[in-house]
């Protein structure tokens, strides 16, 4: 197996570059995790105002202005891995910052989708240094541990802030949100094993350090978070492992739970003669998480989007001008659940509404072309590939029932968007 630490041929990189790239990964997820300009009030408005605040503005600010400074010393590395990104990336990006000449909000979808091209720069920027990605396992961590320790601290010195009882007690810690502490913890433990792979630890610090995330993990008792660390570690293990490649590894693993499906369902068709309803699948497992088959009252915010929707599905509405508060767009959503949603929890609908069909099947197809540029890495680089591709399941599935995909500067899409440049800058690398 090739080092999964792809270095960058610049030779001329120097250390505070490199030591300048590592603060760069220790902020932008210090950035997209904490509350919007650091602030522990969870109203949806309080939220809103901070995302625009002259603190937010700072923090990305001058994480985009360190970003092109890396990225003017090597602009002909820069200009390489600028040609080589997704190409559905590119059209995306174009895509959002076109919607703005039909947005009812011409100047919010303007500087939302210049907020996409900043994070770009970002990614790019961080995959200058020799062995990225190393470097991001190590220096990623130090953040998401230091969050888990300061939720636990949080929940022991502030139960009113730390705790959400109105969900039954669910830890959210620092954090806005109990899923987002299960996010933290989740990518943690995926974190750990895909380093130990990577370079030698200390078997008592990784042990520790797994258990503690996963302890973390059950008190925020997000139950998707749950069953995306254990299909994310068992992505990872059964990828990497030379004895399980074969040609078609991915399709291999599809056609098998595709196959479970089918027998599942022709059970049922021979046991009752029809086939079985939403709520006869996803009840019993609903019931194991402690939550209804109506997904926690989600579908109730999917009916509304979904009449937005009709008026303008095929361009969208405007890339980031929905979901902008009380009197806002989302209005109308605001008045029939009597709360303050700041999406719709299924970032597929999201995107449908405010980039339309063209919007959603470029997302698609940007999803199909980061897997095919995965099936490239895995041929010399089996490791990085497999932690990408646990790191895509995480992404397209949690992306069902938490909007996150091209959503400003929240972890998931930061982390999508590093995914991205990160997977086609290490195939063009080892291509040469």
């Amino acid at each position: 197996m090739k080092n999964t630490a792809i270095a960058l041929k610049d030779s001329s990189m120097s250390d505070y570059e490199i030591i300048l790239i590592r603060v760069m990964v220790v902020l932008f997820a210090v950035f997209s995790l904490l509350p919007y300009g650091i602030s522990w009030d969870y109203s949806g408005s309080s939220a809103l105002t901070m995302e625009g605040s002259i603190t937010t503005k700072l923090e990305w600010g001058g994480l985009i202005s360190l970003s092109m400074i890396v990225l003017y010393r090597h602009l002909p590395v820069a200009l390489g891995d600028l040609r080589s990104l997704n190409p559905f990336l590119v059209a995306i990006l174009l895509w959002c910052l076109l919607s703005s000449l039909w947005s009812p909000l011409p100047g919010v979808t303007f500087k939302r989708a210049i907020q996409l091209y900043g994070l770009v720069m970002i990614a790019m920027a961080i995959n200058m240094a020799p062995r990225p990605l190393t470097l991001l396992l190590k220096y990623l961590l130090y953040p998401l541990m230091g969050i888990l320790l300061l939720s636990l601290f949080m929940v022991i010195t502030s139960p009113s802030l730390g705790i959400d009882y109105a969900l039954g007690g669910a830890w959210r810690g620092a954090l806005s949100q109990k899923n987002e502490l299960g996010q933290v913890a989740a990518v943690s433990i995926l974190l750990w094993q895909a380093r130990a792979c990577t370079e030698k630890l200390d078997v008592r610090v990784l042990l520790a350090a797994i258990g503690f995330s996963f302890f973390m993990l059950v008190m925020s008792k997000s139950s998707t978070s749950l069953l995306i660390t254990l299909t994310t570690s068992a992505i990872f293990h059964v990828l990497r492992k030379r004895r399980l490649s074969s040609d078609y590894p991915l399709t291999r693993i599809m056609l098998a739970f595709c196959c479970l499906i089918l027998i599942a369902l022709y059970l049922f068709f021979i046991q009752e003669s029809r086939f079985p309803t939403w709520s006869e699948v996803s009840s019993p497992i609903a019931h194991i998480f402690g939550k209804g088959s109506d997904l926690t009252g989600r579908t109730d915010i999917w009916e509304l989007v979904i009449r937005e929707i009709r008026k303008h599905w095929v361009m969208g509405l405007g890339y980031g001008a929905f979901w902008l508060g009380p009197d806002s767009l989302s209005q109308f959503i605001i008045t029939a659940l009597n709360w303050i949603p700041l999406q719709s929890h299924n970032g597929y609908l999201d995107i449908l509404n405010e980039q339309g069909l063209v919007g959603l099947t470029l997302c698609v197809l940007c999803l199909l072309a980061q897997a095919v540029s995965l099936v490239i890495m895995g041929r010399k680089d089996r490791t990085q590939a497999a932690f990408w591709a646990a790191m895509l399941f995480v992404i397209v599935v949690t992306n069902f029932t938490e909007s996150s995909l091209f959503r400003g500067f929240g972890f998931q899409n930061v982390f999508f968007i590093f995914a991205l440049v990160a997977c086609t800058s290490a195939n063009r690398r080892l291509k040469q």
